[in-house]
């Protein structure tokens, strides 16, 4: 019943005031809300003339400009499903935003089925393709938070497609075999 309010149809915005014609839906912004935080904290850390920091929100970090010693931050992608944190893969940047979009970190499994909180808009139900993971990486943490989610949810050929065709926009894929994929121009291989 709630999948046949989902329409972006009926969100109105006008000036700065957003209105739903749907009485019965809500907006939720968590797919995006940690990445517009990531980039205040990082407005406001610039405008106090920090230049080297990392911010963290889980799942959605900033590395502004480098390590003080000139070199890159090193950010590992944790493994799926591993309990102790173990990355499967790590990437160097500085000066950009990492924000990984996945089903390993909020789920429940139910009769050996898995029930995670990437949720299908048409059916309402959690999103079923062969991802575990995507990761994005470029230069606004809000822009890789709905990216990762939106590539997730494209599935890995579709989702893959679309990072090929941004620029300044790479992306690390884990497909449910534990096999990682990089993006056609990917710069920030360890």
């Amino acid at each position: 019943d709630a999948a046949s309010h989902v329409n972006y149809k009926n969100i109105m915005i006008q000036d700065n005031t957003v209105r739903l014609l749907d009485p019965y839906a809500k907006l939720d912004v968590g797919a995006v809300a940690k990445g517009y935080i990531a980039d205040r904290l990082r407005d406001y850390l610039e405008e106090e003339g920090i230049d080297h920091a990392m911010i963290d929100l889980g799942g959605n970090i900033i590395a502004m400009g480098s390590k003080l010693d000139g070199s890159d931050y090193n950010i590992g992608i944790q493994k799926p499903f591993d309990e102790n944190g173990t990355p499967i893969t790590s990437v160097k940047l500085s000066d950009k935003s990492i924000v990984t979009s996945g089903v390993y970190q909020r789920y429940f499994e139910q009769d050996g089925k898995i029930y995670h909180h990437i949720l299908d808009p048409a059916t309402g139900y959690p999103c079923e393709n062969n991802l575990y993971s995507v990761t994005i990486i470029t230069d606004s943490s809000l822009t890789a938070d709905a990216l990762s989610t939106t590539c997730f949810l494209l599935g890995y050929e579709k989702g893959m497609n679309l990072i090929n065709q941004l620029n300044n926009v790479d992306a690390v894929f884990i497909t449910n075999d534990n096999q990682i994929h990089y993006s056609k121009n990917f710069q920030h291989k360890q």
